[in-house]
This record gives structure tokens, sequence and C-alpha cells, in this order.
């Protein structure tokens, strides 16, 4: 099974590969990424592609900080909705939990934990990825380097992690990473983390504060266009963009629209559209998509579409299709075979 990560992960890519000389498009398809899929932002790719794009980025422009100089043009928005559900967390300890649970919806390939951390009573925000994948230096900078943008976001421009831990030696000196992080730097670490004292986990967030308003009216006026859409499209889109964070409900959806639930339940129904129904109808659409890439683990499947537990989505299956969701698969990936059968003739 393929794993996969949000295109987002490469925002700002062609923009400082062009900056340093190289051509994006060319190390893109070198990685096997189509360029438009990142100059869009759209879907997933292969987190092997996302790795290597980055690995041949630092290698071809000979640039060994590349991961941290993209994590300077990136920020929480590339986690899509979980950014904005994040910031209405009330402490920075609950939004970095918040941002754990889902993380998976980002890429199940990426690991986010929150591990204790006895030398500070505080915790470690401690990355890894999935063993099987080799050569992650630049994609786990690039993790740590945004990560730590975000508090500064969230905590204010004096942030500091307690430390930056890291398991490997790398090429870059020492003096570099001091630099970025602004903390005590520890190699032949355990982990690859940032750690946190107790105050900065327990540190309010303020969701009336410019820093933190700001990416939630981005993402907002990015789906709404600015709030020039119809009604109906600027549902339809949040809903898209929501599902993932499983938050996808009419008050939800209502309150980031600025309404109250009745106001929008009635102007849904001015043109003859029932949420519940909107809903069901965009899941179903969705389904069809993710069920058709046989690389989708089903349980990423099912968090994608909205769905806390794995038997929801089941259930949901048996109602579209009248069959199991692997059952569906099957017939999408035997029928993609035989498209492509009588393509090449």
């Amino acid at each position: 099974m393929t794993l996969l990560i949000r295109t987002s992960s490469l925002s700002g890519y062609p923009e400082l590969v062009r900056e340093l000389g190289g051509d994006p498009d060319a190390l893109l398809r070198r990685s096997r990424i189509e360029p438009d899929k990142v100059r869009n932002l759209e879907g997933f790719v292969p987190l092997t592609a996302q790795i290597a794009a980055l690995e041949h980025a630092a290698s071809t422009l000979n640039c060994p900080e590349f991961g941290l100089l993209l994590s300077e043009r990136q920020s929480p928005l590339i986690l899509g909705p979980m950014a904005t559900i994040a910031l209405d967390a009330g402490t920075v300890g609950k939004a970095l939990a918040s941002v754990t649970e889902y993380m998976h919806q980002y890429s199940p390939g990426l690991n986010l934990e929150l591990q204790p951390c006895p030398e500070t009573n505080g915790a470690r925000v401690a990355f890894s990825f999935d063993p099987s994948l080799k050569k992650t230096r630049q994609a786990l900078e690039l993790a740590l380097g945004v990560a730590q943008k975000s508090l500064k976001m969230v905590c204010g421009p004096d942030f500091r992690a307690v430390a930056l831990l890291m398991r490997a030696a790398s090429p870059l000196p020492h003096g570099r990473y001091v630099e970025h992080f602004q903390t005590e730097v520890r190699f032949g670490s355990n982990c690859d983390a940032l750690v946190l004292s107790p105050e900065q986990l327990a540190s309010p967030l303020n969701p009336d504060s410019p820093e933190l308003q700001l990416p939630k009216k981005m993402f907002i006026d990015n789906i709404t266009l600015d709030g020039s859409l119809p009604i109906i499209e600027q549902v339809r889109h949040l809903i898209y963009e929501l599902l993932p964070a499983q938050r996808c409900s009419l008050l939800e959806i209502s309150g980031f629209l600025g309404l109250n639930k009745r106001t929008l339940q009635r102007r849904l129904a001015e043109h003859a559209i029932v949420f519940e129904e909107l809903l069901d109808n965009i899941r179903r659409q969705l389904a069809d998509g993710y069920l058709a890439n046989s690389d989708m683990p089903m349980t990423q499947v099912a968090g994608l579409l909205g769905y806390r537990e794995q038997s929801s989505f089941n259930r949901a299956c048996r109602r579209w299709y009248h069959c199991t969701p692997l059952q569906k698969r099957r017939e999408l990936t035997y029928a993609a075979k035989n498209r492509e059968e009588v393509i090449a003739g």
C-alpha cells in the first residue's frame, strides 16, 4: 500500500526552486509528480515522491538546508481544515493534541506525537516517518520548521522551544539550526522533536488575536472567494474542506459562514437543498474517487469522508453501492483495468 501525503506539503516548492536557480517542473517530474498538481495544490501525492522532490532539490541545487528554507514559506494552512480547528482548541497543548489526532488524514506515513518530557515536565512535539521510508532528512526538517513557525504564530514572536532534538548528524553547521530554531540543539537524541515547557503547553490561544484570525480568514476566503460565490457553492466548498477534520455538521458550516444554523437552513431551502442530502452526495462522489485509488488505505478513506468509525463508512457504502468498500474498490479497479486494455488496443 502506497503512503500518501497532501500536495499542500509542497506549497512554495516551485517558487523556492526557481529562486535558487532550478527548474521546479523538471525536479517534480523526476520525482514522478505532475507539476500542475503542485501548482494547484490538489489532492494527494505518494509520500515517497514528496520526499524525493525535496531531496532532489537539495542535491541538485546544492542546498542542504532546502527543507528549512521551504518551511519559512509554509504555514499551518498546509494542513487544510485541521489548522483552523486546532486554532480554536483553547491552549497550545490542546491545539497540538488536535493536530496529532487528525495527522493521519494529512499523511498516514508522517507521525506526530506529543511525548511526555521528564526533563521539563512538558512535552516533546516529535515527528517520525514510516520505517519503510529512507532519506527523509529534508522532509523531517520541513516538518519541524513548519511546527516551529506555527508555534511562533500562536505563542507570539518571542516563542522559543526549550530545545530541538535531532537523531542524526547533519551536513549543515550546528549553528544553522541554532539560528533557525533559536534554541539549544542536541544531536544524537532518541527522537526528532521540539521540546516545550508546561507553561508553553498551557499558554492560552486568543481566538480574537490578529495572528489567529488571519489564517482562519485566509482559509475561508480561499474557499468562498471572499464570499462572492453563491451560498450553495460556499457550503459545498466548505464541506469538501471540512470533511477530513470530521467537523462537517450544519452547525459547524454555518459558524464558518458567520450565520446561525436556522438562517443557513432557510437559505439552502430557498434552492430546494437539504444540507444532509448535499453532504451525503458529496461523500459518495468523493468515495468514488478514493476507492478507485488502490493505494489509499480504507481507514484513510473513511477519515477523509468525515467518518470517525470504519463501521459508519461500511454502512454508508452498503447504502450507496449495496456492497462493502473492498468490493466496490475491486469493481472500480477492474473497470479501470478494462478501460486501459481497450485504450491500448
